[in-house]
């Protein structure tokens, strides 16, 4: 039970009346003018009173408050609460110098100490300390209208330089004074209680609600009160519920979409949920306040992730010009020169930091994530180990610490770590979730290969891990000899049946878009059986994440983000034909518009895409300059590459003394690559005609397609329109046109795909095939084209094209039983014997109705492949099943005998 006894406990926030006074202030700010408007008179631009100078800041109008403020009379009796006023909005606006000279001239003054809080408040955020400390204790002595912020400000500037138990002692005071008063507190007041309990939930997680509820009434108090408003969207970010913060966010800035903080917080929150918004939200809130300090931070934390380092640095140097105190800044900048490789860099950042705050933990937790967001998990777990030595209840500390030990997949100490993150913080969803996870893996099993260690659910290991086994080591030994990189064993292998599951554990919350994660020796994606992540070839995926294992561990984790997604792509390309991405009409679409980003800024095409399909356009455009660099480079400058970012060069850098050539000089030979690679295709689609109207008849397409045959677009419309008209003949005419135009297209909705159908329906079988081949070499999750496509080639007595099309159906959906037995009888026929082996295994791993008679299959399958001793273990257990089954019997006696039954 909270210490504050006045608190109603059955309220909850006052949402409601809250969200009705922003509302009735934002009618004040938007219909008072609009109606004046139209009684004729002419609109308000300017304040005419001071309270109409509070209303302008309030909503974001800063210019013409400040204008206001700056001409108030002195004589006037609000003139000293008018300059603290134009203090902050001055502030507000990055006018620093203004708005000290402004504060300390009224500060100077007799009756000045209404000005002393904004004082201390300004050259705090100028970094500034010792001279805001001193404003700060003149306005508590002085007994200002404001003191108790003032005495907010001064255990919150202890806190800041590390004298934690002197500002929390400062804090607890709070709680008395609103036990004592509370009825008598403005709103200013009230939020310097909220802030001081909000401080003290680091200690007793219940009172972050009692914060909350003390910046609800602050708002109830004055709904002018922005400040508060914005504090509330930040507790619920801190506490990670977006939903409500976004809420909150929404509402101030429906009434001040200038307000440089909550357009920050905004940003977070977008951020947060992995939304798009963030960068606008910034370039807002610096549009406004050009030096805003929380603004410059979080531009360069962004840079971070995209890998911009030199540019990141440059923000965070920015910010401290600004305030040269800023830890956020600091960290950052720490950060960026850690990563970069500038040890000089980082120490003198670090120095700077712990001189202002010894015991920073805040300081390693940003160096923790930010290294974690680019990868480097071992040095993320170190630095997250720092801060919780320097200070054990900073809970964020435990469990960046736990997930990034999770990451390295030490799982019992990582569990450890938040489980004491949780008991501190029971508000992280993420920690919560991530626990909940674990607790589940005593429902996995797990498998051990020479190189690798599986973790599947017990329902689908007997299956998976038949595959999943051949395929790592598969993996591990191409990638070992052609990045000459041997990673250390076991390669930790996660395998999810559920794609909730499967989020949780790559970013803590459901929702992932990705079907797999690699995290250097730990690997985690989605079980084939995974219905809620869509179909996907699971074996590509597997392919695809071994290959960062080895990208990651060859650089030390140093890879650009692009480089390693481009190279696992197109290693995929040259495991198997017809896995990985593959070209498509909205790629050649967004090359021809321009849209596709240059290989000096290929991150930002993952991290900060531009639209909705830029990431996954993305992965296909690194893969085809991976496959540029080895055709005109060789393969050995794509290792040397490698060598180049291990040693901390930068893109630009390793790409001069690999290649020889600059990242520009490299974009026009890859605009050059592309243009020749699919210069037919990129014809077609620029050849589209006119606009095509609505309800255009069967018969205009048709002939519209026929007199424009070098149209792609032309040719499929027509076809469309002719299939809805059943007139298959003419379809067939108009997509076999526009398959001529882009060959190398397969995916849905493709020429190939829609021909297959229309083939198969008028007993064109070997059309057919042909087409399904298209699509199968296309779409590596086109389990259905692949059966068909093995079907028919059985029916043609084309045995190899069958193994081939069944084979990839498999690494799509490896559970149907009907496959793996057409494939094993496939397979003995040819005497394919450890593909008949392969199958006969896991038909048994599939628990069949007449588990008797697949062990018996099994049996002969090893017996064919000549390992007699596995043979006569199957036929045992065929005979365990049914004692008396007659033909287990006759091949156990011709097995021991030495014969064939």
């Amino acid at each position: 039970m909270s210490r504050i006894a006045a608190f109603e406990r059955a309220a909850t926030r006052a949402a409601v009346a809250m969200a009705g006074a922003l509302a009735a202030l934002a009618m004040t700010v938007a219909a008072a003018p609009a109606a004046a408007a139209a009684q004729g008179f002419p609109r308000p631009e300017a304040p005419q009173s001071y309270a109409d100078a509070r209303l302008a800041i309030a909503t974001g109008r800063y210019p013409e408050a400040i204008a206001f403020l700056e001409k108030m009379p002195r004589n006037d009796t609000s003139w000293f609460a008018a300059q603290a006023d134009l203090a902050r909005a001055l502030a507000l606006v990055s006018r620093y110098d203004d708005a000290e000279r402004v504060a300390r001239a009224a500060a100077g003054m007799p009756g000045g100490r209404e000005a002393l809080t904004a004082l201390g408040e300004v050259l705090r955020t100028r970094g500034r300390l010792d001279s805001a400390d001193s404003a700060f204790a003149r306005a508590v002595r002085e007994r200002a209208s404001d003191s108790l912020m003032a005495r907010v400000n001064l255990a919150l500037l202890d806190q800041r330089r590390g004298r934690r138990a002197r500002a929390d002692s400062a804090f607890d005071r709070f709680i008395d004074v609103y036990n004592a008063n509370a009825a008598a507190l403005s709103s200013r007041e009230m939020m310097a209680v909220a802030i001081a309990v909000r401080e003290l939930g680091a200690g007793n997680p219940d009172l972050f609600r009692d914060a909350l509820r003390a910046f609800d009434r602050a708002v109830a108090i004055d709904p002018a009160n922005v400040d508060a408003r914005i504090a509330i969207g930040e507790l619920f970010l801190a506490k990670y519920n977006a939903s409500e913060a976004q809420k909150t966010l929404d509402e101030v800035l429906g009434v001040n979409p200038s307000h440089p903080e909550a357009l920050v917080a905004a940003a977070r929150r977008a951020a947060f949920d992995g939304q798009p918004g963030a960068d606008s939200s910034l370039a807002q809130a610096l549009t406004v306040s050009p030096e805003y300090v929380p603004a410059r931070v979080m531009v360069a934390q962004r840079l971070v992730d995209v890998e911009r380092y030199d540019d990141a640095a440059r923000e965070a140097e920015r910010a401290l010009k600004v305030d040269p105190s800023s830890a956020e800044a600091l960290a950052v900048l720490a950060t960026a020169r850690f990563v970069a490789g500038d040890e000089r860099g980082f120490n003198a950042a670090r120095e700077r930091a712990l001189a202002i705050n010894p015991r920073d933990a805040g300081f390693y937790v940003t160096l923790a994530e930010g290294a974690g967001r680019v990868r480097r998990y071992a040095v993320a777990a170190d630095f997250a180990r720092q801060a919780v030595a320097a200070d054990s209840t900073n809970w964020k500390a435990r469990s960046v610490l736990g997930m990034n030990l999770l990451r390295l997949g030490r799982i019992a100490e990582g569990k450890a770590a938040l489980d004491a993150s949780f008991k501190g913080d029971p508000y992280d969803v993420w920690v919560k979730n991530t626990l909940d996870l674990l607790d589940t893996f005593k429902n996995y099993d797990e498998t051990r290969t020479p190189h690798a260690l599986l973790m599947i659910e017990k329902t689908e290991s007997p299956v998976l891990s038949i595959y999943l086994s051949d395929l790592a080591e598969r993996a591990y030994t191409t990638f070992a000899q052609r990045y000459r990189y041997e990673p250390p064993p076991p390669i930790r292998i996660e395998v999810y049946r559920s794609h909730a599951d499967f989020s949780v554990r790559t970013v803590g919350l459901a929702g992932l878009g990705a079907l797999g994660v690699s995290f250097g020796t730990t690997l985690a994606f989605d079980s084939p059986a995974a219905r809620d992540a869509g179909p996907f070839n699971w074996a590509s995926t597997v392919w695809h994440e071994l290959a960062h294992t080895f990208t990651l561990g060859a650089t030390d984790h140093r890879v650009p983000r692009w480089l390693s997604e481009g190279l696992s792509v197109w290693e995929e390309h040259r495991a198997r034909p017809g896995w990985g991405q593959s070209v498509s009409p909205e790629f050649l679409g967004a090359f021809q518009q321009g849209r596709l980003v240059p290989v000096s800024r290929m991150n930002d095409g993952f991290m900060r895409p531009a639209f909705p399909e830029q990431v996954i356009l993305s992965y296909y455009q690194a893969s085809l300059i991976c496959d540029l660099i080895a055709r005109d480079f060789g393969e050995q400058a794509i290792v040397a590459l490698l060598g180049e970012y291990k040693a901390g060069r930068t893109t630009d850098e390793a790409f001069r003394a690999v290649l020889k050539e600059s990242p520009a000089a490299f974009d026009k030979r890859f605009d050059a690559y592309v243009k020749s690679r699919f210069a037919r295709a990129l014809a077609a689609l620029v050849s589209d005609g006119p606009e095509y109207p609505a309800g255009m008849l069967p018969d205009e397409l048709a002939a519209r397609a026929d007199s424009m045959p070098g149209s792609w677009r032309t040719q499929m419309l027509a076809a469309e329109a002719l299939t809805r008209a059943r007139r298959p003949a003419d379809a067939i005419r108009a997509l076999e046109r526009a398959h001529a135009l882009f060959p190398e297209y397969g995916g849905a909705g493709s020429p190939a795909a829609a021909l297959s159908g229309l083939y198969l329906q008028r007993g064109d079988t070997a059309k057919a095939m042909a087409m399904l081949g298209v699509v199968a070499q296309s779409d590596e999750s086109a389990f259905e084209a692949n059966m068909m496509l093995g079907r028919l080639a059985l029916a043609r007595r084309d045995t190899a094209a069958a193994v081939d099309a069944f084979e990839r159906a498999v690494w799509i959906n490896p559970f149907p039983a009907d496959l793996h037995s057409t494939l094993a009888t496939i397979a003995a026929a040819r005497k394919d014997h450890a593909r008949a082996i392969r199958e006969r295994r896991a038909l048994v791993a599939l628990d069949p109705v007449d588990k008797a008679e697949a062990l018996y299959q099994l049996a002969v399958a090893y017996r064919d492949g000549g390992d007699a001793t596995a043979a006569k273990r199957a036929v045992l257990g065929a005979l365990e099943e049914a004692p008396n089954f007659g033909k287990a019997q006759d091949l156990l006696l011709a097995i021991v005998e030495g014969g064939s039954p």
